[in-house]
């Protein structure tokens, strides 16, 4: 059976684009125009075969009688190489600083709920936040006594660095922001943000699940202290599995929430009673659960293998090639756009505003045009690596014939 690798290769070498081949491997893109990939990439063809190899390698493991726990060694091998996988994917970060979880919030969470705020602490987020980052942050200031400090919402719907670095000061331990809001599509420039956390030694925790697999990412040249995301959106995996990435340092301070048996936690019997020991402070996976998603996790090695050999560069260029004419179109047509056209304000996602975005909506979905309505709020389009140029023009055809616009 060939390789995703050798499929794509050749579609390469007989002249295809990239995007072509890798559209096929996702059905939904024949049955719609599909340009919702800020809520779910749909499914992909990828994911299937990779389930497949999972039950075969579960049915080898358990024939050779091997061992490792929940999943036998053959599966822990692939859980190995993905968290390499992801740590390519943000930069260049250890694997070792990568554990899994079951979602964007689930790493927020453990972090918030894992450090040791002293009394007088503050952190740092926006009410433009998504509940996966604003919910947590407000939950910490009842559960761990630290002070919230919340940017409220502005008339452009951005969430500007300069405005989260006015609302910290010499007591902020953390600044909570997602990459691009998922609401309006909004990118927060986290090289700014990030240098200035580091100068001020502030934790610069960030959401990126609307921006990996869009456009690349780099956690240490940003100075980002921790990433968490989920794997059904840009990386075209399933909405069971995430990961949070946590530099060295802060994830030293990080006790686990949730405890289990694995390769750095221990129950130790002293003369005093029982404790728990850690015998890896600064490593990540001593935040992992015994149990996990390990069908989840073969589908997101897939997947980032593919993603990877395409390149992020590659497919930012050819997502905000698409955003451009998008934007430009439905700005000629009228229509009120919210995300800024600039590339550096944007990650794919393209919202807009009406008193009539319901029966917009359903003007579109009529024509099988699949889009969101995001926060009750925004009509939101989301451009994929999968997309292509007919999608676009499609939209827009449409778009000119809504009678609402």
């Amino acid at each position: 059976m060939d390789s995703y690798s050798d499929g794509l290769s050749r579609s390469l070498s007989e002249g295809q684009p990239w995007w072509e081949w890798l559209r096929r491997q996702f059905p939904v893109m024949d049955q719609c125009t599909y340009l919702d990939n800020a809520y779910d990439c749909g499914g992909s063809l990828i994911g299937r075969r990779a389930a497949r190899k999972y039950f075969d390698d579960w049915e080898y493991a358990a024939r050779a009688n091997e061992r490792g726990g929940p999943g036998r060694a053959t599966m822990f091998r692939v859980l190995d190489e993905t968290r390499e996988l992801l740590g390519k994917l943000l930069g260049g970060v250890s694997e070792d600083q990568i554990a899994f979880t079951r979602n964007t919030n689930d790493g927020i969470n453990a972090i918030l709920q894992g450090f040791p705020f002293q009394p007088g602490d503050n952190i740092v987020t926006s009410e433009q936040e998504h509940d996966s980052v604003l919910m947590p942050s407000i939950n910490a200031g009842i559960t761990k006594g630290v002070q919230v400090r919340i940017l409220p919402r502005r008339e452009d719907h951005a969430v500007p660095a300069e405005e989260l670095i006015r609302l910290a000061d010499s007591h902020t331990r953390m600044i909570l922001v997602s990459h691009v809001q998922s609401a309006t599509g909004s990118r927060t420039d986290l090289k700014v943000l990030g240098k200035w956390c580091a100068e001020h030694h502030i934790y610069l925790i960030v959401d990126a699940i609307q921006s990996l697999g869009f456009q690349p990412f780099q956690a240490g040249e940003w100075g980002v202290s921790a990433v968490s995301a989920a794997a059904y959106k840009g990386l075209g995996a399933v909405n069971s599995v995430g990961f949070l990435y946590c530099e060295p340092g802060l994830m030293e301070q990080i006790w686990p929430v949730c405890t289990a048996a694995g390769p750095y936690m221990e129950a130790e019997k002293t003369e005093d009673g029982w404790t728990l020991a850690c015998t890896g402070p600064s490593k990540a996976r001593k935040l992992e659960n015994s149990s996990m998603d390990n069908l989840g996790i073969y589908i997101l090695h897939d997947m980032l293998e593919v993603l990877l050999d395409i390149g992020p560069a590659r497919i930012w260029a050819h997502i905000n090639e698409l955003y451009g004419i998008l934007y430009d179109g439905l700005n000629r047509l009228g229509y009120r756009l919210v995300t800024p056209r600039e590339e550096e304000g944007h990650c794919g996602i393209l919202s807009m505003t009406s008193e009539n975005r319901q029966q917009i909506f359903d003007w579109f979905r009529k024509y099988n045009i699949t889009l969101s309505i995001s926060a009750g709020t925004y009509l939101r389009f989301s451009i994929g690596a999968w997309n292509n140029a007919r999608d676009i023009h499609r939209v827009l055809e449409t778009a000119e014939k809504c009678p609402w616009r």
